[in-house]
Order: C-alpha cells, then sequence, then structure tokens
C-alpha cells in the first residue's frame, strides 16, 4: 500500500537523494542533490561536478521508470517511482523528474541506538586516503559516522560502497568495524554524517559498545560536563 508523500518532501541544505533504475538489463545506482521543487509538477535535482553527464542521463532517459530515494525531514525513509521530464547540463547539471504524490514511507531506525563519540577512520573501498571522523551513535543495526572532512568529490561515489571502520582503544589496540554506506547526508556546512549498515550480534555488540564507552575521551567528558562537541547523533542517518 502506497502512502501520500507530498507533504513530506522539504527540500534541505544540501539533501542527497538516490537515483536507480534499469537499463538493458543492468541496474544503475546514483547519488544527486534536492535543490528544489515546484508542486505538484516536479523536482530539481542537481548532479555534482564529478558526476559523468555522459553516463548519467543515457540511463535516466532510457529508463521508462526511475526509483527516488530519499530522507525526510521527520527522520522517513521515502521510496517512489518517478520519470524524467527535463535535464540540462549548462551552466548546471540539472534533472527535472515527476513531482511523487505516493510512495513507500518507513522508520529508519528499528533498533536502539547507544549515542557515542569514539575518533574513527572511515576506509572506502577502492578509495584513499582514509576519512578522518568519529562515531557518534552504534547499535546491532549499524554505526553513526560523522566527519568535518570535505568529500564533494566523493558524494556521487559513496552510496552503497563497501567500507571498513578503524577505532582504536586508549592502549592503542586497533579493531575495525565492516559494513556498507546506506545513507549519506550534509547536516550542516562541512558536517557530513553516514549511516554504516553492518549486522552486529549481541554479543559483538555489547563488546563493542564496552570499548567505546570506557574510551578516555569519553569518560573525560562526563567527568567534565564538556558538551562543546556535543554530535547532532539524532540526525545521524541510519537503517
Amino acid at each position: 500500500m502506497l502512502d501520500t508523500i507530498s507533504h513530506r518532501i522539504v527540500p534541505s541544505y544540501k539533501q542527497s537523494v538516490e537515483i536507480s533504475g534499469t537499463l538493458a538489463g543492468e541496474p544503475f545506482a546514483f547519488s544527486v542533490t534536492l535543490l528544489g521543487q515546484r508542486y505538484p509538477h516536479y523536482l530539481i535535482l542537481g548532479l555534482g561536478h564529478q558526476a559523468r553527464w555522459e553516463t548519467v542521463l543515457p540511463a535516466v532517459k532510457e529508463c521508462e521508470s526511475l526509483r527516488l530515494k530519499l530522507v525526510s525531514d521527520q527522520g522517513e525513509m521515502i521510496a517512489a517511482r518517478v520519470r524524467l521530464i527535463h535535464a540540462s547540463h549548462f551552466p548546471e547539471k540539472l534533472l527535472f523528474v515527476s513531482y511523487p504524490e505516493q510512495g513507500v514511507v518507513r522508520p529508519l531506525r528499528h533498533s536502539p541506538r547507544i549515542v557515542t563519540d569514539h575518533p574513527a577512520q572511515l576506509q572506502v573501498a577502492n578509495y584513499f586516503p582514509y576519512i578522518h571522523g568519529k562515531v557518534v551513535d552504534i547499535g546491532r543495526g549499524g554505526v553513526g559516522f560523522e566527519t568535518h572532512q570535505q568529500l564533494p568529490s566523493l558524494m556521487s561515489d559513496l552510496q552503497d560502497r563497501d567500507v571498513k571502520l578503524h577505532l582504536s582503544d586508549d592502549d592503542t589496540h586497533d579493531f575495525e568495524l565492516s559494513g556498507r554506506i546506506r545513507l549519506l547526508k550534509e547536516h550542516r556546512p562541512n558536517v557530513w554524517h553516514v549511516g554504516i549498515k553492518c549486522e552486529l550480534s549481541s554479543a559483538e555488540c555489547e563488546s563493542i559498545l564496552l570499548r567505546l564507552a570506557t574510551h578516555r575521551n569519553a569518560i573525560d567528558r562526563v567527568i567534565k560536563n564538556d558538551h562543546s562537541h556535543e554530535s547532532c547523533s539524532n540526525n545521524t542517518l541510519q537503517v
């Protein structure tokens, strides 16, 4: 059963949107940015400077039905079918797609999250160097990672990539988590939230949480009642 979604689509600062479909029997997917809308006619989607126009345009033109996926301001995953209306590549690479009135809506999180604050490095498959940041929350379904590092050149290439999170204990013992990027959003200028899906058993989750909770930085912040680095983890995109 489809839900009415028109009131849920509100463009925010550089809101990431995934467009996917099938071309010649092969699936494709790429990340764009929701720049605006003209209700109830169309949505305006922008491609990054690194996007290959000669690859994207034929795919969206030939595909009769495109699948659009985004996260609403209410923290819900929205999926809907759209079609290409118009495309423009100068001065900006823009796609105009039909405005979806109905789609599938579901909450992002299916498991509780524990807020953490642990430095980490994100290693994206086939990409170097590492992305420096911190783990801001964790649960059995995945991990929330936050970074201030610039990512514009990666935006169209990060979705669904395999990743590893490298973390260190206070005794310099390294450990890592493997997963896949499911959601990516620039919550505010230069602050990126990355939702990483990695199914953990109860024992694994408990072990990792004990390590994160006893990290020296976390203990010091609690003792000092320091909120200077308070995270926006409630907005971290998870599945």
